[in-house]
């Protein structure tokens, strides 16, 4: 599976359910108003979890739920192949001198190479879409930061990358993230320091994941891939023995 792809699927997982513990005088932004004069007894300084905005942000649980259903649609004729393929294979491991053999050998032969045709065009598509979607999210997640970031009067805000429980903490593969981290990367955050609720907040308040019809989506409806891997991929076309 593509990069992007397994990025935004996979980053809903970095995360569980995230503990609110924003600023504790941090000020959620009004559409438009303008910013308020920065108070003595407030941080200069913010920082918000990345992996925790991304796994409560409403429209991009819905964006990767969406992706998600196009993914498995897409795959239905993959999986019909994978399923004559091995049903080939099998027929030949029972019978060697099957007198049909070498048809079955030909057609096993041109599934493989349908597979890996068929397995490159959804990641393509699938990558593709995943970029469009990450563009709109880094946009509105920008937005609402710059916004917060004027109301509060914080002079700079780190985005970062963090476990949010206690059991993720632990997790080798936060461990290794926070020691070689692609941008600024708090060891300690004070919680009046961090707005990561407030983002979240502002967040699902101002973009409302609507369906087709334009209807609110109920997001506890929604089958979202719990683990930090992401969504799975199709896997490797099996090559012929």
């Amino acid at each position: 599976m593509n990069r992007t792809f397994m990025f935004l699927s996979g980053v809903l997982g970095v995360a569980g359910a995230l503990y609110l513990t924003s600023a504790a005088h941090a000020q959620p932004p009004a559409p438009g108003a303008p910013p308020a004069a920065p108070t003595p007894t407030r941080p200069t300084v913010a920082v918000f979890n990345m992996a925790g905005v991304m796994r409560d942000f409403g429209q991009a649980k819905y964006q990767v739920h969406l992706l998600n259903l196009k993914k498995n649609e897409m795959s239905k004729q993959l999986l019909a192949w994978r399923g004559e393929y091995i049903q080939h294979q099998q027929d030949l491991q029972k019978a060697p001198n099957d007198p049909n053999k070498e048809q079955k050998v030909q057609r096993m032969l041109a599934l493989t190479r349908a597979i890996e045709d068929e397995d490159r065009k959804i990641n393509k598509q699938l990558n593709d879409d995943a970029s469009s979607i990450i563009s709109d999210l880094y946009d509105k997640i920008k937005q609402v930061v710059d916004k917060t970031a004027e109301m509060n009067g914080y002079h700079i805000v780190f985005a970062y990358p963090d476990a949010v429980t206690a059991e993720e903490l632990k997790s080798p593969y936060i461990k290794e993230l926070k020691l070689k981290p692609p941008a600024a990367q708090p060891f300690y955050v004070a919680a009046h320091a961090d707005i990561t609720g407030v983002v979240v907040k502002t967040l699902n308040a101002w973009y409302l994941p609507v369906d087709a019809q334009g209807k609110q989506v109920d997001l506890t409806k929604l089958e979202v891939p719990p683990t930090t891997t992401g969504l799975p991929g199709p896997g490797p076309a099996p090559v012929p023995k």
